[in-house]
């Protein structure tokens, strides 16, 4: 029988011809995974945004629903802000101090809403007031010591998880839209005639009322608008939209360094008798330096003023928003677009209950001239206004 020897020069042959990868291969397989990444990486951001987005939108329409089984509830939808009055009066409890006596006829929308998202327990707590605090809360924008616990941590329903500042409890990112006038008024008080309020507005939110005042508690009408008067068409008049809230609290300042336009208020008298004036203080994206800004906007979910809750529409989403000369959120003009940390737009949600993505390049007709709260005639302000109005006759039929 014949054999075959195998001596140690063919080992080192046959185990010469495994050989591993050369430098110039890992290089072409490392440059193959990084072109993979550049593929992939912005279809996952964009999927993120998408998901981002949403969720977002699900959220504004729970909102939206709440509002809706609200008025079909109430027969009317809650005043943009009211609760109990007055302020400097101490009618719920003259041993209190002042700022706990009453709502200071500031109470939001948003705190009405609360048993129709969920939030029963929330409301009642409120409603009942607690040992330093009268039946219905404090003024709505108290922050005093000791703190008010109810207005201090928010639905999370009314938060975007979009938004950019840093957490806050009693943030916001919802906002009730109050249509095409940058000019309002806060509150409408009328012991005779409470319905006054329904001439506050041309959008779905009314100024609040209330009558005898100075019972204990105050008594409360609702002078929210009622479905009918949207002659409009709900399905074509937007209810809510989104905002970025601010990062400070209240806060006046003139940035060296600018400001963004999505999250901070400047102070321009001049949109009284111009809204295109707020225009000309940014540069698309930030304020220009020196301009003076404040932080009011989305900080506190309980106070009804315009400029903590509300938007026009007005300016075209994302654009920069802007107030008078008062530093708080006081200001009975104002230009507030909604703002959002989408891409091109915001969502709105209509009313009944239908939410939409509104582009930052929306029609926004003439935005040179000024429109009263109490008119009845149609927005001047092209598609975007005629989207906020309730009764304007304009006509929309796409956008």
């Amino acid at each position: 029988m014949g054999c075959v020897l195998i001596g140690k020069d063919s080992n080192r042959s046959a185990a010469g011809s495994v050989r591993g990868f050369t430098l110039v291969e890992l290089l072409v397989v490392i440059a193959i995974i990084g072109v993979l990444i550049g593929i992939l990486l912005p279809a996952v951001q964009s999927a993120r945004e998408a998901a981002r987005r949403s969720a977002c939108t699900n959220k504004i329409k729970q909102v939206a629903l709440a509002a809706i089984n609200y008025a079909e509830t109430k027969k009317a939808l809650p005043s943009r802000n009211g609760g109990t009055c007055c302020h400097n009066n101490n009618a719920n409890d003259p041993t209190k101090s002042t700022d706990r006596s009453n709502n200071a006829g500031r109470r939001s929308a948003f705190v009405e809403l609360l048993p129709y998202m969920e939030e029963v327990v929330m409301y009642d707590k409120i409603e009942a007031g607690d040992v330093n605090n009268a039946k219905g809360g404090p003024y709505a924008y108290n922050l005093n010591n000791p703190v008010y616990a109810q207005w201090n941590t928010a639905p999370s329903t009314l938060s975007c998880p979009d938004e950019t500042a840093p957490y806050l409890s009693r943030g916001h990112n919802y906002a009730l839209c109050l249509a095409d006038s940058g000019t309002f008024s806060h509150n409408v008080t009328n012991a005779t005639n409470p319905n006054v309020a329904a001439a506050a507005g041309r959008g779905l939110w009314n100024v609040g009322a209330w009558i005898n005042s100075s019972s204990s508690p105050p008594s409360r009408v609702n002078t929210g608008v009622k479905f009918r008067e949207c002659t409009d068409g709900l399905s074509k008049t937007i209810l809510l939209g989104e905002r970025l809230r601010a990062t400070v609290n209240n806060q006046s300042w003139a940035p060296s360094a600018g400001q963004p336009i999505t999250t901070a208020i400047a102070q321009v008298p001049a949109i009284s008798t111009s809204p295109s004036a707020c225009l000309a203080v940014s540069d698309g994206s930030q304020y220009i330096a020196g301009t003076q800004v404040k932080s009011t906007w989305g900080m506190l979910w309980t106070d009804g003023q315009a400029e903590r809750v509300g938007f026009h529409t007005i300016l075209p989403p994302n654009a920069p928003s802007c107030g008078g000369t008062s530093a708080n959120a006081d200001n009975t003009v104002a230009v507030l677009p909604p703002t959002s940390g989408h891409p091109g737009g915001v969502n709105v949600a209509f009313g009944d209950g239908a939410v939409a993505f509104i582009t930052d390049s929306i029609d926004t007709g003439n935005l040179g001239v000024p429109i009263a709260h109490t008119s009845a005639v149609p927005s001047p302000y092209g598609v975007w206004g005629a989207l906020g109005t309730k009764a304007g006759g304009e006509g929309v039929s796409g956008y």
